[in-house]
């Protein structure tokens, strides 16, 4: 059974249910369902007989509530409780609960709570004010609730959803008047560049009413029923108020606000699935054995630059490239044209061929074969185009498993970690030797290769550096030119802003050194660190699911309780 893929796709499944951008989910996330508002330890029954909320928009994109409810308590003696008790919902997670006060019959009340029926609201309770059997009562809440006006279908134009409270069905009876005003950000003088809106439940009637006072607003108004929420909206142009992203902050904030817990397990698996796949990238680009041991014994000397990009696992075209380098650092090959394609050749005789390490040797084999290769181009007898690589491939292949057999065969005994940091030190140092003509560390050069990020560095620092003199000599050969050596010093300074290319060794001198840089890197790495045997089953899966955006713009609810 693969643990990763279940891990990650369990991951996967909880966020898109969490985070899918439905507006019609963002709704109901933040609100009770009323038919699971109940209170098993009282008795009520009351009718609301006019319900009034004021919103008042602000420009930092919060709204400003305020309920005024009157209600009448029914004097049934099957009914005996007063009422002692109100749960009021609010649109959303933001609501700030200290800014929430509340007076019954004109007494302020102190006691208010985060409401145990309604997931988004609060409960007032009413201590001794609580209102006796046949007697009416007039409620009055405020509250702030920030982030509330989101993006509307309409471009340029804000939108404030609002879903008046409601109330159990079993605690009510007859019908309520219901209205809803909204009153504007300062500045918006124009009241009927407001669009309002009406949502669900049934048919309303809605007008614009400029009053006499300074403050216009919207009235929405309807004879509807206490049990059943009153669900209206305003569009306006998007200058008055801060606009918010109704996906971020309600479905993916929101959620993450209102069930912390759920958000931990869900930043969990995202967080293991990253890391996952983190690891997963991160092996496949393995290619030294397992054996090579961080534990245990002292640092490994005396490894070339080639070895060293192969302990650290660089590229396998870095490494190739190093190789090359070095081979022609200590004179067994050189540049020998450039057109059609850059081939090199050999310059040491068959004795000296004959005391080559292994992947030395397969290298020569390589340029001897791709040179070969060249002759049936120019007698016509091989068709298509010239293959750019100076070395062939397969040969290419064999000299860099060597190399990592060597590499493994010289790391026994020592510890990988202590010594990657011996020479990550040596690369460190080889920057300050490059600014010297008369560096103390040999193959400074080489070993500024070795590091991960040269190229970025040479760029970014731009100074001017002193290059072995074969490199810089193969380098004007690259180019088309004849070179003339200035000094018989075995280092030529290459200033700042010179045309040579020096700043791209690697990828400029041998960009054409692997053809498929990732296929053999595959291949080397099935010999090197071939994948272990095992036994197991397969299964198969599917797919599906989508989601709809019910409404327009973005819905911001209100649920109530007893």
């Amino acid at each position: 059974m693969n643990y990763k893929r279940i891990l990650i796709a369990s991951g996967l499944i909880l966020i898109v249910l969490n985070l899918t951008p439905s507006f019609s989910e963002a709704k109901e996330s933040s609100q009770t369902d009323p038919s699971i508002i109940v209170n098993q330890d009282v008795d009520f029954y009351f009718n609301v007989t006019t319900m009034r909320t004021d919103i008042s928009i602000r420009s930092d994109g919060s709204i400003d509530i305020y309920y005024l409810i009157e209600f009448f308590n029914h004097p049934n003696s099957s009914y005996s409780e007063p009422i002692w008790v109100f749960d009021i919902g609010f649109p959303n997670v933001y609501y700030d609960l200290d800014s929430v006060r509340a007076k019954i019959n004109g007494t302020e009340v102190t006691e208010i709570n985060k409401s145990p029926y309604v997931d988004i609201g609060v409960e007032v309770i009413f201590n001794s004010f609580a209102i006796p059997l046949g007697y009416t009562g007039v409620l009055e809440v405020w509250c702030h609730n920030p982030i509330m006006v989101f993006e509307d279908e309409n471009e340029g134009f804000g939108s404030t959803v609002f879903l008046q409270t409601w109330f159990y069905w079993e605690f009510v009876y007859s019908q309520t008047f219901r209205t809803v005003r909204f009153y504007f950000p300062d500045g918006l003088e124009d009241i009927t560049v407001v669009q309002p809106r009406v949502y669900e439940y049934g048919d309303f009637t809605t007008f614009v009413h400029p009053t006499n006072s300074s403050l216009s607003y919207v009235q929405f108004y309807d004879i509807g029923y206490p049990d059943d929420g009153y669900w209206v909206g305003v569009a306006f142009p998007e200058d008055y108020a801060r606009i918010f992203s109704s996906f971020w902050r309600l479905k993916v904030f929101g959620n993450i606000l209102q069930y912390p817990m759920f958000a931990v397990v869900i930043s969990v698996l995202i967080l293991g699935s990253i890391i996952l796949i983190l690891n997963k990238r991160r092996n496949k680009r393995k290619y030294l054995p397992p054996s090579i041991s961080s534990l245990g014994g002292g640092v490994r000397e005396k490894l070339d630059p080639s070895d060293v990009a192969i302990l650290l696992e660089r590229p396998l075209t870095q490494v190739a490239s190093l190789m090359l380098f070095e081979m022609m650092e200590k004179g067994y090959i050189s540049v020998k044209k450039t057109e059609p394609a850059l081939r090199l050749q050999v310059v040491i005789d068959s004795e000296k061929k004959a005391q080559l390490l292994k992947h030395e040797k397969a290298i020569i084999r390589g340029i001897e074969k791709r040179n070969k290769e060249d002759i049936k181009w120019e007698k016509g007898a091989s068709h298509g185009a010239i293959p750019p690589e100076p070395v062939h491939q397969d040969e290419i292949k064999i000299a860099i498993v060597h190399q990592i057999k060597s590499v493994t065969k010289k790391m026994k005994g020592f510890s990988a970690r202590k010594t990657r940091d011996y020479y990550e030190a040596i690369i460190e140092r080889a920057w300050q030797e490059m600014s010297k003509s008369n560096p103390e560390l040999k193959n400074a050069f080489l070993w500024i290769m070795v590091d991960e990020k040269y190229e970025q560095q040479l760029e970014k620092q731009g100074a001017d550096y002193y290059y072995p003199r074969w490199y810089v000599s193969s380098y004007y050969i690259y180019l088309g030119r004849s070179y003339t050596p200035s000094s018989r010093s075995h280092f030529v300074r290459i200033p700042k802003g010179s045309r040579i290319p020096h700043s791209r060794p690697a990828n400029t001198f041998m960009s054409g050194l692997i053809h498929k840089p990732q296929s053999l890197h595959n291949s080397i790495r099935n010999v090197t660190r071939p994948p272990s045997t095992s036994s197991g089953g397969r299964s198969g899966g599917g797919s599906g699911g989508g989601c709809a955006c019910a409404c327009a713009c973005a819905c911001a609810c209100a649920g109530g309780g007893r």
